[in-house]
């Protein structure tokens, strides 16, 4: 919830050229309501069959499971609350202010983000478990070998993507010279 998955993943997916597949655009029908199980599925199964791709989302269950299954790196954007929740708030009101179209012509609204199941109710209500839940498949005893960047700190985030050659390198401003 608002670590920067997305956001991130188009970086790396403009930077390297691969296919970026975003889960929610899988996951979400129209009127915010979620696919059925099996759809979700064979929709994730289905792009993951491409040869290259980066992935974002927060899908634990066999979408989570089959996507470890194809990865060759995580990137676990393991960010605290106080980091997400900010974004999460300017985001969610910039979305809601210019009517941006998300999944399946989904937009965020002003009614939406005041709701009972307002992303800005759910998404810190749920934070730690799924930071709990992540720990367990991409921690240090994690069932599988796949490697795992785990990134703690927003600051470390694109230094540490920069050095493994997933993001260009940083561009430096240079203020030019005065001279009297």
């Amino acid at each position: 919830m608002a670590s920067g998955k997305s956001t991130i993943a188009a970086e790396i997916a403009g930077h390297t050229g691969l296919p970026h597949l975003d889960l929610d655009n899988l996951f979400w029908g129209a009127g915010w309501t979620p696919v059925d199980p099996m759809t979700f599925q064979n929709r994730a199964r289905d792009v993951l069959c491409a040869e290259t791709w980066i992935a974002d989302g927060n899908y634990g269950g066999p979408v989570g499971e089959m996507l470890l299954g194809h990865a060759e790196l995580a990137i676990w954007l393991d960010l605290p609350l106080r980091t997400c929740l900010p974004r999460l708030l300017k985001r969610s009101f910039r979305r809601a202010a210019r009517g941006e179209e998300l999944f399946a012509g989904n937009q965020e609204t002003f009614r939406h983000l005041v709701a009972r199941d307002s992303i800005l109710l759910w998404g810190p209500a749920h934070h730690r478990q799924h930071r709990r839940r992540w720990h367990q498949h991409l921690g240090p005893d994690k069932p599988h070998g796949l490697p795992v960047l785990h990134l703690t700190r927003s600051t470390v985030v694109a230094p540490e993507l920069r050095a493994m050659s997933l993001l260009p390198p940083a561009t430096r401003v240079v203020a030019p010279c005065r001279t009297r």
